[in-house]
């Protein structure tokens, strides 16, 4: 149902959601610049579980062949990329010059990449279900 093609962007973008729901997960000993401004170790560490698990939702949706799976990862993960740029939004355009856009502009696209493949997926499957007859055979086209 999905090509070879599709996987492995899927499984490239998993790859990197899980990298950086380690990276905000386990911290990082010397504080810096970042997307977050870190008070206590609670924020990245709840962002990092849930960048590891939508990318491990994934990876078992792409693991069973199962794009319904994939599906709810993608979205999942579309909303997370959409709100790490609502959350760095104001820090980009708001305060002063526009400074890191960089940041705002990579969570957008990569919360559309995620969209994109949500609704590919989404159209993947009705197809497939429309295919299918009542006695589940599939229907010539």
């Amino acid at each position: 149902m999905m090509t070879r093609t599709l996987q492995c962007i899927i499984g490239a973008l998993a790859f990197q959601m899980l990298s950086r729901g380690m990276d905000y997960a386990l911290g990082n000993p010397q504080q810096g610049v970042g997307a977050f401004r870190v008070r206590d170790v609670t924020p990245p560490v709840v962002w990092g579980a849930a960048c590891i698990i939508a990318a491990l939702i994934v990876a078992i949706g792409l693991l069973k062949q199962c794009p319904r799976i994939v599906r709810a990862g993608a979205v999942l993960a579309a909303a997370i990329y959409g709100a790490f740029a609502v959350m760095v939004f104001d820090d980009v355009y708001m305060q002063g010059p526009i400074d890191d856009w960089r940041f705002f502009t990579g969570y957008i696209s990569a919360a559309f990449m995620w969209a994109v493949i949500a609704w590919s997926l989404t159209i993947r499957i009705a197809v497939i279900k429309h295919r299918k007859g009542k006695d589940g055979d599939h229907r010539s086209a």
